[in-house]
């Protein structure tokens, strides 16, 4: 067990703080006014650490007078899923830090004060906080599923309460167990070989433990996770808990990452297990069983599935795991980065709060979207929001390099003050459609070629994004006359009314010499206008008038436009699949792990700069200049572990 997650005393001790609970409509909440129990080891002591936790405890216990009774056994295993919520994990470091700098985005700016600047762009050493927060973060989660799963058979009532209790006692043993497993699997993908431990830690243990292969790791996950599924419900549920079909869901993604390639220890070399295709095998076991209970679905539109994460809105038919989040105090350590640091930018508080917006979308996986792929202009902003709430588009030069990721803007948001520094939106781990993707790559792994479940898979996703399962289409806005009297395009507003649709956005980019409106820029085409909206043309200052625009809808796409061609070889269905991961699963934190188990991060990388530097010699894109082959696919071992346990060699290029 790593050396910074020690017991200080024999018994295990607990700090029980009050859950971060979040009321949800149609009465789905999390389990509102419950206990939430933190499993602190001891002092949690991070050796070799600048800075301590602080935590100021609810009440103490240890697990000699703890796990008394089920409302204790649930309120242990809440404080296992609560690793999940934290800034380290899932709150900024995984889906902001470590998913940059690919062939999609990249992270803003280059200080190397920063963290969140330096680790993306592939300069992050041994040293960084960052790396030792997630570490500890995921060793901590472990630990407190090892005391779960060690003092719940203990308890009386697990072997004679009544049958309402054991149910309840199992199911929280099945999701510490799946927890566990799935916390070793992202230490595992990040780090490679790691520490491994399934007991309590507790003083007299031998806290300096070498690494263990992570085939060895992969099989114990693979066997967690499979027994947690067997023992989870099976219901849709009605919160953020794991149940079956997400736990199966989850195995699947692991299997992926076991069977594909990763950085060797030993050959330091990109590898794969000579055995792959029983790690695809079983994925498509559990993708299968999953897909089978008809319980999932796409939501018929790509923008609401992001606009209800931005509203609170449980979606568990296309959402299969999520992660809750619940800012009490308006306290930026523990709300979400997204919509915050990850999400389009606001320039300056007024009608929404504003943002930073930190990850950029690079200009060649804009251009990469076929006319008509709605997923493009909601996910990527080519524009920036002013006070007045108007969005003003970036067209000037090198603008394009300012481009942000736009899946969680403020506009869905709710502006309640609570989330104006971190907000309460929830990370979704496992999407419907990302389990289709799954499909469609195993499918084609394992027949040598894409069969029809494979076409049905990729297609099911490309018709969503094209809306057409949803009435209507898109529009364009053409200009009919310019005006006079304008101070300046920015202060120049329009506004889409009617016509049944949504998210369409139109900007002026200029004014003529009488300050007139003499160009202007579609933003966003939208989707499911069934008739033509009108289109105002107000100035927000009150100077200026005359001008007018109109509206026109476009063409309804249909599956022909959607399909993808059939017939494909299976190298070309396997590049098509890799794309429309890109394209579908933009920024939520998987594209990194991706091209790194398809082994094509660094290709990626440099085909991604050949674009940017045919667009402009200057364009600034630095990962290829600090990508290095055989060290950049795994993390550095955090410096404060290594320096106390002389049994942990460290990552290759380090």
């Amino acid at each position: 067990m790593p050396v910074l997650i020690q017991e200080q005393n024999h018994s295990w001790q607990v700090l029980i703080y009050h859950f971060k609970s979040r009321e949800m409509k149609s009465n789905m909440k999390f389990n509102n006014k419950i206990l939430l129990a933190g499993l602190i080891f001891g002092a949690t002591a991070i050796v070799s650490c600048k800075k301590a936790v602080e935590t100021e405890p609810y009440s103490f216990f240890t697990s000699d007078n703890f796990f008394s009774n089920e409302t204790e056994a649930y309120s242990a295993t809440l404080g296992v899923y609560d690793i999940m919520s934290d800034r380290s994990t899932y709150g900024f470091n995984i889906p902001l830090v470590y998913d940059n700098d690919t062939d999609i985005g990249q992270t803003e700016g280059s200080n190397l004060a920063d963290d969140y600047r330096v680790i993306p762009h592939y300069n992050g050493t041994p040293e960084r906080a960052a790396f030792l927060d997630t570490w500890t973060a995921f060793y901590k989660g472990i630990d407190r599923a090892n005391v779960v799963l060690a003092r719940i058979p203990q308890m009386g009532i697990y072997s004679s309460g009544t049958q309402a209790q054991k149910d309840a006692l199992n199911r929280n043993m099945a999701e510490a167990k799946f927890l566990r497993a799935f916390y070793y699997s992202e230490l595992v993908h990040y780090w490679g070989d790691v520490p491994f431990k399934t007991t309590p830690s507790q003083t007299g243990d031998d806290f300096k433990l070498p690494v263990t292969d992570r085939y060895e790791i992969y099989k114990f996950i693979l066997k967690e996770m499979q027994e947690a599924a067997d023992a989870l419900p099976t219901a849709l549920p009605t919160d953020e808990r794991i149940n079956k079909w997400a736990a199966k869901a989850m195995l699947a993604r692991v299997a992926l990452y076991a069977g594909g390639y990763s950085l060797s220890r030993t050959s330091k070399q990109m590898e794969r297990p000579a055995n792959y295709r029983e790690y695809y095998t079983l994925a498509k076991q559990q993708i299968d069983d999953v897909i089978a209970q008809n319980q999932y679905k796409l939501n018929p539109s790509y923008s609401q599935v992001f606009k209800n994460q931005c509203q609170g809105v449980l979606e568990p038919t296309e959402n299969i795991f999520q992660i809750a989040f619940f800012n009490s105090d308006n306290n930026t350590t523990s709300g979400n980065a997204l919509g915050v640091i990850y999400g389009t930018p606001v320039t300056a508080l007024g009608v929404y709060f504003s943002t930073n917006g930190r990850t950029l979308a690079v200009r060649p996986f804009y251009d990469s979207f076929a006319t008509g792929d709605a997923r493009r202009d909601f996910s990527i902003a080519n524009y920036t929001i002013d006070a007045l709430g108007n969005k003003q588009p970036q067209t000037l030069a090198r603008a394009d390099e300012s481009w942000r990721a736009a899946k969680w803007s403020r506009e869905y948001q709710k502006q309640e003050l609570i989330e104006r520094g971190g907000t309460r939106i929830n990370y979704v781990v496992m999407r419907y459609a990302d389990l289709l993707l799954m499909r469609a790559e195993v499918e084609n792994e394992l027949n040598n070629g894409p069969n029809t479940l494979a076409y049905e898979a990729i297609n099911q996703v490309r018709r969503r994004a094209y809306g057409i399962d949803v009435p209507g289409s898109g529009i364009s806005v053409s200009l009919t006359a310019p005006g006079t009297g304008y101070t300046t395009f920015s202060s120049i507003k329009f506004q889409i009314t009617g016509g049944g649709g949504s998210d369409a956005a139109v900007g002026a980019v200029s004014v003529n010499a009488t300050k007139g409106v003499a160009t202007i820029a579609m933003m966003n085409a939208g989707t499911g206008y069934t008739s033509v909206p009108t289109v105002s043309i107000v100035p927000t200052d009150g100077k200026g008038s005359g001008a007018t625009a109109v509206a026109t809808l476009l063409p309804k796409p249909t599956s022909t436009n959607a399909d993808l061609q059939s017939g494909l070889s299976k190298d070309a269905f396997f590049k098509a699949v890799q794309q429309e991961r890109a394209w579908e699963l933009s920024y939520e934190g998987l594209r990194r792990a991706d091209l790194i188990r398809w082994n094509a991060l660094k290709q990626s990388i440099d085909d991604t700069n050949t674009k940017v530097k045919a667009i402009r010699s200057n364009y600034n894109y630095p990962a290829p200049a600090n990508f290095i082959t055989g060290k950049h696919e795994l993390f550095p071992i955090p410096l404060s572990e290594i320096d106390v346990n002389k049994n942990i060699k460290q990552n290759p290029g380090y």
